[in-house]
């Protein structure tokens, strides 16, 4: 299975007409894989290598610094480090979980840290401020860059699906997007075979679209929907190339659009290279991520254009903070 690969300079520089011709090309990649990868995204190439670098600065520090701001569980937005098998992402797809189990026995091998709006208030964030003082800055900078590249992204889609400008976009303001980091540390292939770990466990991201630079280990798969049950690899860009922005469909745009373009099932497991053997010792991973959302108040019910008589509404309607807290809950 081929990912499309597209050119985001043609809408970010483009014509009008190569405006709306990217924005078709972005839905039809979303409706038939749920994923796409943007080359040219916009993102400085400076800013992508500092959020990737200080991703792998933050998880080197000690646990005991780590702990320092760890999150507290619960259904809320999440902030600050969190352990190995802290949530359990299996839980959020009923197809994980084998006949008579909770599922609580699927763990992730993955540590991670979250951090919502520089200026959250209602649900603060929690910095490795006297152990990696740089750290704060530099996430706020990447956040502010994301958020407005995610914005160009969903003005595209909007084109795309031939809905007026800025339909999406204002549900997105004031800002709920959240920063997730991921550290996959080296681990077994013998442990991963066995089944119940993963590095992460088949699931759909809660949001509008996710963002994700990753590192050049892969890993990432998604899941194949001419065979469902299947995953394909997202191949990483080699050393040296530009950076290749993934973006996936979400939980949210798929309410959204009342089942039209559906959110994609993806998961992380052994690199390419290492599928099919027995033993041996998986090299450690990091991403950076970047869950574009909506604001909280805004309600992630489906939206009229997507609700026909043939066609009635298949989700109910809650604001995009409930949701999380639902989501959220099942996690735990």
């Amino acid at each position: 299975m081929d990912l499309p690969t597209l050119d985001f300079s043609k809408y970010l520089l483009g014509t009008p007409r190569e405006k709306q011709q990217l924005g078709e090309a972005l839905i039809d990649s979303f409706v038939k894989h749920g994923f796409v990868k943007l080359i040219n995204h916009g993102i400085p190439e400076d800013i992508v290598n500092r959020y990737q670098a200080a991703t792998k600065e933050l998880f080197a520090l000690p646990l005991e610094q780590k702990q320092a701001f760890e999150n507290e569980k619960g259904p809320k937005p999440q902030r600050g480090w969190s352990s190995k098998g802290a949530e359990v992402t299996a839980k959020l797809r009923k197809s994980n979980i084998p006949p008579g189990s909770t599922g609580d026995e699927l763990k992730d091998e993955r540590e991670f840290f979250d951090a919502g709006p520089p200026s959250d208030t209602q649900f603060p964030n929690k910095w490795p401020t006297s152990s990696l003082p740089t750290f704060q800055p530099t996430m706020e900078e990447c956040y502010t860059c994301l958020q407005y590249t995610s914005l160009h992204i969903l003005n595209a889609m909007e084109r795309g699906l031939h809905l007026p400008a800025n339909s999406l976009t204002h549900r997105c303001q004031p800002s709920a997007s959240e920063i997730r980091l991921n550290h996959y540390p080296s681990v077994s292939i013998t442990l991963l075979n066995a089944g119940k770990i993963k590095r992460t466990h088949p699931h759909t991201d809660f949001g509008i679209i996710t963002l994700l630079f990753q590192d050049h280990v892969g890993g990432l798969e998604l899941e194949d929907r001419s065979r469902p049950g299947t995953f394909a690899p997202v191949v990483p860009q080699a050393e040296g190339e530009p950076s290749a922005l993934v973006v996936n469909i979400s939980d949210t745009f798929e309410r959204w659009s009342n089942g039209v373009v559906r959110a994609g099932v993806h998961r992380v497991d052994v690199p390419p290279g290492m599928k099919g053997l027995e033993s041996g010792v998986c090299p450690p991973r990091h991403s950076s991520v970047f869950f574009f959302k909506a604001t909280r108040e805004t309600s992630v019910g489906p939206l009229p254009e997507f609700v026909t008589k043939e066609r009635p509404a298949i989700f109910e309607e809650m604001t995009a903070l409930e949701f999380q807290r639902r989501k959220t809950e099942v996690l735990y």
